[in-house]
């Protein structure tokens, strides 16, 4: 038996095509965890070593394979059957020789015969077990023909065109590049008007579903290999188309005759590298486009707070309006109350400073501390679910990188894999963590208790204030001991005298100075409070701010740390890939020009 025989340039230009074979299946073993396309790629260079033209013919098991692979080389040498009676692939390489008995080249797999009629030296043509077989394993072996096939001949039975299972077959075919040939067997069985519609039925669903427009025939396998005394060879002529069989052998002979067996051998293979390079370079897109908007998620993290920041300052703004309008009711009241209390009629009571004092929280605070109260309640829930949406980000982004790095675990080595599964996880439990610790009110009660301690103090110390002011003008030093009638009675004592020797007008000067001198006191303390208030704000702001950024960077930056080494490593495979593309394209166009030599 002889295969196809290369010299000259051809057969560099097919050494180098093994070396892009073997350079692509380590590629595609770096790029995934594919491993089958990596055993496929070597296969072939092993075929494309070999040097012979592989023809596959694929259907369901009870197509009619058999009996159309005799009736294609015109003699009964398969063995045929309406059951499949083995588990074999049955394989004839081109000889000058018909074999008697089969040789079996992989024990229980593969069997081997030779024939002088398969189309010539190196065509070698496959019977593969059927599509739905009833052993399991034909399916798996069927498939792995189609990788290696350079040209697939794809039999349909007329009775059931276009199986379920066909179409599946069909689309592999189709997604590994092959060349593909649509024989519709069993003709005989249908009308002419039959035979048409399902035809027309057969190509319409392969454009439709499949975006496939092959060569259809249909034919009669049968009734051609019964009157197989006037089939023809590939090469020859002859009068006569028992069942249109040498409809489609003239069909393979004129595409034998345009482009040698050999070339197609090279370009069918080119094909399948073809194939493999997209499917993994579409692959890479999208991981590249994953990786993509990841690490913009990370690179605009800190802009991104702080663009989420600024529906907080709203809120603080807006909180901080309340508080203004809280104060300055709160100092009009104060004034109001200073006016009313800080006078001779009422001098002698507002010496007793509990009383002083209980007046002034009743009449100038009032309800103030619930006011404030409230504000900083509402402020605080602001930033609690600014807090909480900005924990549920982080939550989500995470989970989007578990499964991105769940796919990487062919592409990681065990150990790389294994800290960065666990930093993800670590992440997630603390990114969770801290979700959940916005649940309580704590942050409330930190700020309510610290408004409401500086509202109780400012009380004590105004009315305080009041009390000294008081005190000294009365000159009593102990004003919790006097009654109502000695305050009159000292108020006598004092007062008239000064009205007495500085004349009336220059007293009440004083006692305005007084008054004055205690409102601006309580606009003083009121000014005090009022920016403590909103320095506590403003701080709790600031400091929740700084905690969810550091945080936030803390947590993302380990297990974001891989994602420049990803994207790094991708483009890099990438450009290796369209290398290899651009390799492939040149070959061809080698091909296209060199002329080959064919031997017996």
């Amino acid at each position: 038996m002889a295969n196809i025989v290369l010299e000259g340039p051809i057969a560099d230009v097919r050494e180098r095509e093994v070396r892009l074979l073997h350079e692509v299946a380590e590629l595609v073993s770096q790029v995934g965890d594919e491993t089958q396309d990596k055993k496929r790629l070597q296969q072939n260079a092993a075929d494309l070593q070999d040097m012979f033209f592989l023809i596959v013919v694929v259907g369901e098991f009870n197509a009619g394979k058999s009996t159309f692979v005799n009736a294609l080389i015109g003699d009964e040498l398969l063995p045929m059957g309406i059951t499949p009676t083995t588990d074999a692939i049955e394989l004839v390489r081109w000889s000058k020789q018909r074999s008697k008995e089969p040789l079996w080249r992989e024990p229980g797999i593969v069997r081997e015969w030779t024939h002088p009629n398969t189309g010539g030296p190196g065509v070698v043509i496959v019977d593969t077990p059927g599509t739905g077989s009833v052993f399991r394993k034909h399916e798996t072996i069927a498939k792995s023909f189609l990788s290696r096939s350079d040209l697939v001949i794809f039999l349909i039975s007329a009775k059931r065109a276009l199986a379920e299972t066909e179409r599946l077959y069909l689309e592999l075919a189709r997604d590994y590049g092959k060349k593909i040939v649509v024989v519709i067997n069993q003709g005989d069985l249908l009308q002419k008007r039959e035979q048409k519609e399902v035809r027309g039925f057969v190509q319409q669903q392969l454009d439709e579903l499949l975006d496939l427009q092959p060569a259809i025939f249909m034919l009669s396998a049968k009734q051609a290999l019964k009157q197989k005394e006037t089939l023809r060879g590939f090469f020859s002529g002859a009068a006569g188309d028992p069942g249109e069989m040498n409809a489609f052998r003239d069909h393979l002979r004129t595409t034998f005759s345009h482009v040698p067996p050999a070339k197609q051998k090279l370009y069918a293979q080119l094909d399948f590298v073809d194939s493999i390079t997209r499917k993994y370079t579409e692959q890479l897109v999208n991981q590249i486009g994953v990786i993509t908007n990841d690490t913009a998620l990370v690179n605009d993290l800190r802009q991104e707070l702080e663009q989420q920041s600024e529906a907080i300052n709203e809120q603080l703004a807006s909180a901080r309006r309340e508080l203004d309008r809280v104060f300055a009711d709160l100092r009009a009241r104060g004034h109001k109350f200073i006016q009313q209390n800080l006078t001779i009629q009422r001098a002698g009571r507002t010496l007793d400073r509990n009383e002083m004092r209980n007046e002034f929280e009743k009449q100038v605070v009032g309800s103030a501390l619930d006011q404030i109260t409230s504000i900083s309640e509402q402020y605080v829930n602001a930033v609690v679910d600014h807090s909480r949406r900005y924990w549920r980000s982080i939550l989500d982004r995470l989970t989007r990188l578990e499964t991105m790095l769940n796919q990487e675990v062919g592409a990681l080595d065990a150990t790389g894999y294994a800290e960065q599964r666990a930093a993800l996880q670590d992440a997630i439990a603390i990114a969770d963590t801290e979700l959940k610790s916005y649940t309580d009110n704590s942050l409330a009660e930190n700020l309510r208790n610290t408004f409401r301690g500086n509202l109780v103090g400012f009380s004590a110390g105004f009315t305080a204030v009041l009390g000294g002011i008081i005190a000294a003008i009365l000159g009593i030093a102990a004003p919790g001991a006097i009654t109502a009638t000695a305050g009159a009675a000292l108020a006598t004592l004092v007062v008239g005298p000064a009205l007495l020797v500085g004349g009336g007008a220059a007293a009440m000067l004083y006692w305005r100075k007084l008054k004055r001198d205690a409102a601006k006191e309580l606009d003083n303390r009121l000014s005090t409070l009022q920016h403590s208030y909103n320095e506590a704000m403003v701080d709790l702001t600031n400091r929740e701010r700084n905690r969810l950024l550091q945080y936030g960077q803390q947590i993302l930056s380990p297990v974001f740390s891989q994602l420049s080494v990803f994207s790094e490593r991708y483009h890099q495979q990438q450009t290796a890939l369209h290398d290899k593309a651009e390799q492939s394209k040149a070959l061809r166009q080698e091909i296209d020009a060199i002329q080959i030599i064919i031997e017996d």
